[in-house]
């Protein structure tokens, strides 16, 4: 089975616009086999697409295939960090046991955590830069976090249960 077997690509692509315009995080579905199926088009911050365009993007693909693959051994959504410090999570989709992909959001933070601005800044090579783009990070609490987990969660099950009449 195929996450557009549960839902069409249109209301994956919804769904993460969503994840962005009620949570500010940069919103991801993933497929079976960790490749992006749809992102949001709007980004969290400035320094998400910086990273994103090129070899440095490496940051986001290794938080991306840790907590892929503890995230479908657990069964259950995940939140770490990425390199940069970026808050992320991600929220398996399985179907009657079968694996199909996974949904999430990053490029926020927590109260109280912080991104490692030289670390970003030696990787881009732009020192200097990354320090100006630091206001544009959205921050949010646990609660917050823990309530968009819930809602994104909600929206899959509902897709789940639709797909399945």
């Amino acid at each position: 089975m195929e996450l557009t077997d549960i839902m069409p690509f249109e209301g994956w692509k919804e769904l993460v616009e969503d994840i962005y315009t009620r949570f500010g995080c940069n919103g991801t579905v993933f497929n079976k086999s960790n490749n992006v199926l749809v992102k949001s088009e709007k980004w969290a911050n400035k320094i998400c697409p910086s990273i994103k365009a090129g070899d440095s993007r490496v940051i986001c693909a290794t938080a991306q295939q840790r907590m892929s693959k503890v995230a479908e051994e657990k069964k259950e959504p995940i939140i770490e960090e990425c390199d940069a410090g970026f808050t992320k999570f991600v929220i398996p989709i399985f179907t009657d046991d079968e694996f199909v992909g996974m949904i999430g959001g990053c490029g926020c933070l927590l109260e109280g955590s912080e991104v490692d601005a030289f670390y970003i800044g030696k990787l881009l090579k732009k020192e200097e830069g990354v320090k100006d783009l630091l206001p544009t990070i959205r921050y949010f609490s646990k609660d917050e976090l823990s309530e968009a987990i819930r809602y994104v969660q909600g929206r899959v099950e509902e897709a789940l249960r639709a797909s399945k009449r």
